[in-house]
C-alpha cells in the first residue's frame, strides 16, 4: 500500500489553466507599463526640442547683440551659407565657423555639414540627412529647425494679403513671404518686429516622415529662376499638415510639424518657446508669422 509522508501532501504542478492565467496577466502588465514608458520617453525627447529651441533663441540673441540685427536667411554671391551658420560662434562652434567659405556656391561648405550639430536635430525627428544626392550632400546632416520668412494668406483681421516677393517666386518652389524675421540680405531688428517679440515666431520646428526636402543644414537658398528656401520657410499651411496629408509640399512651404504628438515646438522672438496644436486658428497662427502686420491677436 502507498504511503504519503505525513508531513508533505501530494506533489503537484501548475495546470495548464493556472499557467495560461499567469500569462494573460503577465500581458496585461506590459500592455499597461509600456504606453507609460513610450510617453516618459517621448516626454524627455519633447523637452529636448525645445530645449534646443531655446539654445537658438539664446545664439540669436546674442547675434543680435554684436551685430545690431538679425542674420539673412542668406546673401548673394556669399557661398550662399544658412542662419545657422552664422549663429555658429554663439553656439560655441567658432572652430567650425572659421572653416567658412564666402567664394563659390553652397557646395564649398558642404564638408561643414558633415558635422552633427544635436541643437538643430529634433530627437524624434526621423531624418537626420539631406535627401538630396546632388555633390554628396546626402552624406550631409540637415536641419529640424527653419527661420520664420513670414505667413502666406489673408490677414484674418486686417483683411490684406500678407507681403510677399512675387519676383523672386517660382511655381515649384512656392511663394516667398516678407513679412517675418529672416530674409535675403535683410538687416532686420528688433525695432522691427512691430506686432512684439512675445506673439511673432522667430524658429519653428520641421521635423517628419513625409517632409521630401531636406538639405544639409548649411545651405540659405537655393537659385534657379526663382528662390528656394532652404534655412527658412513660410507658413501657410496648418501645422502637420503634412503629417496628416491633404496639401502640396513645396521647398517654401514645407508645413511647419513635428512626431511630437498634436503640434510642434515654436521659438518666440523673445526668447521663449512654445508648443502651437496643431488645431490652432490660421488667423491666431498666421498672425504669430508676422512681425508688422498689425494684428492684435496673441497665442
Amino acid at each position: 500500500m502507498k504511503r504519503i509522508h505525513p508531513l508533505h501532501g501530494p506533489q503537484r504542478g501548475f495546470t495548464l489553466v493556472e499557467l495560461l492565467v499567469v500569462i494573460a496577466i503577465i500581458g496585461i502588465l506590459v500592455g499597461l507599463l509600456l504606453p507609460a514608458v513610450q510617453a516618459a520617453r517621448e516626454a524627455a525627447r519633447r523637452m529636448q526640442c525645445s530645449n534646443n529651441m531655446k539654445q537658438l533663441g539664446l545664439a540669436l540673441h546674442n547675434y543680435h547683440d554684436i551685430n545690431k540685427r538679425f542674420p539673412p536667411s542668406s546673401i548673394d554671391g556669399n557661398g550662399k551659407i544658412g542662419i545657422f551658420v552664422r549663429l555658429l560662434p554663439f553656439m560655441e562652434q567658432q572652430a567650425m565657423f572659421d572653416q567658412v567659405r564666402y567664394d563659390g556656391n553652397y557646395v564649398q561648405n558642404l564638408p561643414i555639414s558633415l558635422n552633427r550639430l544635436d541643437t538643430l536635430l529634433c530627437p524624434s525627428g526621423p531624418q537626420l540627412y539631406s535627401v538630396s544626392t546632388a555633390a554628396n550632400e546626402a552624406d550631409c546632416y540637415t536641419s529640424h529647425y527653419y527661420g520664420n520668412s513670414g505667413p502666406i494668406g489673408t490677414n484674418g483681421q486686417t483683411g490684406q494679403t500678407y507681403t510677399r516677393d512675387t519676383s523672386r517666386e517660382n511655381a515649384s518652389f512656392g511663394e516667398y513671404a516678407t513679412d517675418g524675421i529672416f530674409q535675403l540680405r535683410s538687416n532686420l531688428r528688433f525695432a522691427d518686429i512691430l506686432d512684439g517679440t512675445t506673439n511673432t515666431i522667430g524658429i519653428g520646428e520641421l521635423s517628419y516622415q513625409k517632409y521630401g526636402f531636406y538639405r544639409a543644414w548649411t545651405r540659405g537658398l537655393y537659385w534657379y529662376n526663382g528662390v528656394a528656401l532652404l534655412s527658412s520657410k513660410n507658413h501657410k499651411w496648418p501645422i502637420n499638415a503634412a503629417v496628416n496629408g491633404g496639401f502640396t509640399m513645396t521647398f517654401n512651404n514645407g508645413g511647419y510639424g513635428s512626431q511630437h504628438p498634436g503640434g510642434c515646438m515654436m521659438g518666440m522672438m523673445d526668447g521663449s518657446v512654445r508648443f502651437l496644436s496643431e488645431t490652432i486658428d490660421m488667423t491666431t497662427y498666421r498672425s504669430a508669422a508676422s512681425r508688422a502686420s498689425g494684428e492684435v491677436l496673441e497665442l
